[in-house]
């Protein structure tokens, strides 16, 4: 039986929940250790550095990468740069939080 690195793990019951960009608008996702967490993180700061200055080389970073959430699933890390545009057009991207309401 493989061990679990117990400094990947949340120390707590409840997993974190996540806002992510998809082509259908933000999503939010339960990440299950802070490896996945800190990725997202590093994703919204690509956006955002996009957004701002038009540079999308730390966006390409991220091309064909994905999320793994809670439950297993992958999710893909939108990286298409209309779709990037659109939804910050429609106002849907914020760079205030990327934890989701609770």
């Amino acid at each position: 039986m493989k061990r679990q690195d117990q400094h990947t793990k949340w120390p707590w019951r409840k997993k974190p929940v996540l806002l992510i960009p998809t082509r259908e608008g933000v999503r939010e996702i339960a990440v299950p250790d802070f490896r996945q967490a800190s990725q997202v993180g590093r994703y919204w700061n690509a956006v955002k550095r996009y957004l701002e200055t038009g540079d999308s080389s730390a966006i390409e970073k991220f091309r064909g990468k994905s999320i793994t959430d809670a439950r297993g699933t992958e999710i893909p890390l939108l990286t298409d740069l209309e779709q990037l545009d659109r939804l910050a057009g429609a106002g849907v991207l914020s760079f205030e939080t990327i934890y989701a309401r609770r």
